[in-house]
């Protein structure tokens, strides 16, 4: 029996997602602060197991409090800058930040699809966080200043890090092998 693919959309060079959750199909979500609906494109390992409703990937030791904290700055400036409003840095949404990260690292390779083939909007789940929509950026530019400057620079990173919608983030990091990766998991509550 095959199982029908995970749903994510990927810049191949920006390595981002947006997916919408509990507000809009799994098929479309919206670009941006615009209305506008883009059809979301099948990226999945048919080599991994189907994901658990709820999962999240091995979790890892706590992040560099320091880094985190010049990550949320960088966020919240770069935000502030273009006129959004500040995000808030919630413990679910940082907890599965960082367990992608470890993911990640653990893997050794920079994916939005989790090592149990779980989504943002799975991991989210799993954090009991209820989302509309969630996004997640993912990257291994360097330190917080590289790595947002690196996200700034591809617009369908930068879209996601500005949108208005989103109230809520967390940031995760793992720092392996000389690299950094970077996890933020971006949603806005809808409960």
């Amino acid at each position: 029996m095959s199982r029908p693919p995970l749903y994510s959309l990927i810049a191949v060079t920006a390595a981002a997602t947006l997916s919408v959750a509990a507000c809009a199909p799994e098929n479309a979500a919206t670009a941006g602060d615009t209305e506008n609906l883009i059809e979301v494109i099948p990226a999945a390992d048919p080599t991994l197991p189907d994901p658990a409703v709820q999962a999240i990937g091995p979790v890892c030791a706590a992040p560099n409090a320091a880094l985190v904290a010049e990550m949320q700055q960088q966020i919240n400036a770069e935000r502030e800058r273009l006129g959004k409003s500040p995000v808030d840095f919630v413990e679910n949404l940082t907890f599965a930040a960082q367990a992608h990260a470890c993911d990640m690292a653990t893997m050794g390779r920079p994916t939005v699809v989790g090592s149990n083939g779980s989504s943002v909007v799975h991991r989210v789940r799993a954090v009991e966080y209820t989302a509309c929509s969630s996004a997640q950026l993912i990257g291994r530019s360097g330190d917080a200043y590289a790595q947002s400057a690196a996200w700034m620079n591809q617009a369908p990173d930068e879209e996601i890090l500005i949108h208005q919608k989103f109230d809520d983030a967390g940031v995760g990091v793992v720092q392996q092998g000389g690299r950094f990766w970077w996890s933020v998991v971006m949603a806005d509550n809808c409960s």
